[in-house]
């Protein structure tokens, strides 16, 4: 059993870094005091940058995604070219700003965390609190937000712009179950490439913070991380087109 650590002795950026490389002995000082200032504005500061960076890419296909979009709504079917011209040049100015998007998703995404995990822990009649988990949420995301964004950013960057010919293309660059199954099976695809190493990452770390912050059950635990892997993924497989 890990020891809860003096609250004296709470140091943010320890607590951020054992978040990666020793989960346990993290979460058990965020049972003490919880910090979670420093690694949300880290996670938000990466994950801003990464999407800004990974801007060229996503208006490269503009076009080809403006062209499906144009080929099976009959609306935009209708438009006169220089109407679809204008449509096509206010996304690609939109897609510039993605970064600032960026910056209000992250603590959302953190938000929405921490009470999926207050609930899973007063299903597995554990004690911990929303500010508990809110912390908890905060120190992960820098992980998913983080350094899973900074991931991505370097392999489309290595990749290069032209490689890409879809948002979703853009978006699954990074190593995913996807990979099992062919980009022509949308839905699934989009599915599938929710399901990254981070994702896997962001599940392990969410089921140690409800067991050791909160002391819940081991199944409550666990399903609090399949369910913030799920969620997301079937939101993706919804809007996939």
């Amino acid at each position: 059993m890990v020891a809860e650590p003096e609250a004296s002795k709470a140091n943010a950026v320890k607590t951020m870094l054992d978040t990666i490389i020793a989960p346990k002995e993290a979460f058990a000082a965020i049972r003490v005091v919880p910090t979670w200032g420093l690694p949300l504005a880290v996670a938000i500061v990466l994950g801003a940058l990464s999407a800004f960076l990974m801007v060229p890419a996503y208006q490269h296909v503009v076009p080809s995604t403006f062209a499906h979009e144009a080929a099976t709504n009959p609306q935009i079917a209708a438009m006169s070219q220089q109407q679809q011209q204008q449509i096509m040049a206010m996304q690609e100015k939109g897609i510039s700003f993605t970064w600032v998007f960026v910056m209000l998703g992250v603590p959302f995404a953190a938000l929405i965390s921490a009470v999926v995990m207050l609930v899973f822990d007063k299903i597995g009649r554990g004690e911990g609190t929303f500010g508990k988990y809110w912390a908890a949420a905060c120190n992960i995301t820098l992980v998913t937000s983080g350094l899973g964004s900074v991931v991505l950013a370097v392999i489309v960057l290595a990749r290069g712009a032209a490689s890409f010919d879809t948002m979703q293309s853009v978006q699954q660059a990074l190593p995913s179950l996807a990979l099992l199954v062919p980009a022509s099976s949308v839905k699934l695809s989009a599915f599938l490439g929710a399901v990254s190493p981070f994702a896997l990452w962001a599940v392990f770390l969410t089921a140690t913070a409800v067991s050791t912050i909160g002391r819940a059950n081991k199944t409550s635990a666990w399903l609090a991380g399949i369910t913030l892997l799920l969620v997301p993924a079937l939101i993706a497989a919804a809007f996939a087109k």
